[in-house]
C-alpha cells in the first residue's frame, strides 16, 4: 500500500514530499523520499499513528522525532487494522460523533437547551441569591454611584433649594422606616422625567419628574416604587447577571476580541425580561407602601400614565427614549389592571 504525503525528519522545520509504503506481510513500512531518491525503513511497532479526527490530517510519528503527514485517511485506517493485533475499530470517539448525524442532533438540542436553562433561570438566581446574601458595603464598593452619573449623565439640579427640602421632608418619614436600605433622596438635571434607584441606597429624582408630578402622594407612590429596587436589589442583580452571561460566553468561545458583539444580544434579552419582572415587583411594593400608609392607590396609576404621556409628547425629538422606556417597563396599561387587582385584595 503506498500513501502520499509529507516527510519531516524531526531535525528542521523543511517539508519533504514523501510516499509511505506498508508491507503488511513483513510489518515493515518504508519512507520514500521523492526528492532526494532516499528509503527510510521502520517496523510497525516503531510507528505511532495519530487517532482520526473527521478529515483531519494525520501524523504518523516515528523514532526521533520523525513526522510522516497525509490526509489519506481511509488508507492510514487500513494501515492502523494491520498494525494492531487486534481487529477493532481504532478511530476516535471524536471521529465517530462526528459522523452520527442524530447523536449531533440529540448532543446540539441539549446544548442549547443548557444554554437557555442557564441565561433564563440559572444566572438570575445565582445572582438573586448572592445580590442578597452580600454584605451591604459591597454595594457601596463595586457598583455604580452617584459620583460616576455625575460625570457622566447628571447636571445639577435646577430645584430651588425650598423645593428640594420640602420634598426631603416629606420622604423622610418613609425614608426612616427602612434603615436596612440606607435610602438617601437626591435631585438632578441633565436627563429626562425619571427617578432611579441606585445600588447604595441613594434615589434619584430628576428635575422633570418633580415637574410632572402633580401632589405630593404621587412623589410618594414612585419612592415607595423605587424603594422596592432597593428592597429587592434589583440594580445589583442586573449587574450581576450581565457579569455572569459576560464570563459565560467568554468562557465557551475563549474569544475576548468579539465579546461586545456576542454578549450584546443575551444581555440586551435578559436584561429586558427581567427588567420588567424587576419593575412588577417594585410596582407591588410600592402598592403595598401606599395601602399600608392609607395613600389613595390611584395616585401611582396616574403618576405612571403622566409619565407614558410625558415620554409620548417628546416622541417626536427623542424617539429612542421611548423605546427604551416601554422595551424595559411594564405598559401603562398592565400596570393599571395590577392597581385593580390590587385593590380588589382582601
Amino acid at each position: 500500500m503506498l500513501i502520499d504525503g509529507i516527510y519531516l525528519d524531526g531535525k528542521t522545520s523543511k517539508r519533504h514530499n514523501a510516499r509511505l509504503e506498508v508491507i503488511n506481510d513483513h510489518k515493515l513500512t518504508r519512507i520514500h523520499l521523492t526528492e532526494q531518491q532516499q528509503s527510510l525503513s521502520f517496523e510497525f511497532n516503531q510507528c505511532n499513528i495519530e487517532s482520526r479526527l473527521g478529515n483531519t490530517p494525520r501524523e504518523i510519528a516515528f523514532t526521533d522525532a520523525q513526522l510522516f503527514i497525509t490526509d489519506n485517511n481511509d488508507d492510514i485506517d487500513t494501515f492502523s487494522h494491520w498494525q494492531s493485533s487486534e481487529k477493532k475499530d481504532n478511530k476516535s470517539f471524536l471521529y465517530r460523533l462526528e459522523n452520527n448525524i442524530p447523536l449531533i442532533s440529540v448532543f446540539t438540542i441539549a446544548t442549547i437547551i443548557l444554554l437557555y436553562s442557564a441565561i433564563v433561570y440559572g444566572i438570575p438566581s445565582a445572582a438573586k441569591m448572592i445580590a442578597h446574601n452580600a454584605p451591604n458595603f459591597t454595594s457601596d464598593k463595586f457598583f455604580s454611584s452617584l459620583d460616576i452619573l455625575d460625570t457622566t449623565v447628571f447636571e445639577p439640579s435646577e430645584l430651588s433649594s425650598i423645593k428640594q427640602q420640602e420634598i426631603r421632608a416629606l420622604a423622610a418619614p418613609y425614608l426612616a422606616q427602612h434603615p436596612d436600605l440606607q435610602a438617601k433622596l437626591e435631585f438632578r438635571s441633565g436627563m429626562q422625567a425619571n427617578a432611579l434607584a441606585l445600588p447604595n441606597g441613594v434615589i434619584v429624582f430628576t428635575d422633570d419628574f418633580v415637574k410632572l408630578a402633580q401632589s405630593n402622594e404621587q412623589l410618594l407612590a414612585v419612592l415607595f416604587h423605587e424603594l422596592g429596587h432597593l428592597k429587592h436589589k434589583h440594580m445589583t442583580q442586573r449587574v450581576l447577571q450581565d457579569a455572569m452571561i459576560t464570563l459565560m460566553v467568554v468562557f465557551i468561545t475563549g474569544d475576548v476580541e468579539t465579546f461586545d458583539l456576542i454578549t450584546g444580544l443575551p444581555t440586551l434579552i435578559l436584561d429586558m425580561a427581567h427588567s420588567r419582572g424587576f419593575e412588577l415587583e417594585a410596582d407591588n411594593y410600592a402598592l403595598q407602601q401606599l395601602n399600608q400608609h392609607n395613600i389613595p392607590l390611584q395616585n401611582f396609576a396616574t403618576i405612571m400614565q403622566n409619565l407614558e404621556n410625558y415620554y409620548h409628547e417628546n416622541d417626536d425629538e427623542n424617539s429612542s427614549k421611548l423605546t427604551d422606556y416601554l422595551s424595559t417597563h411594564p405598559t401603562t396599561e398592565q400596570r393599571v389592571k395590577l392597581v385593580e387587582q390590587f385593590k380588589t385584595q382582601p
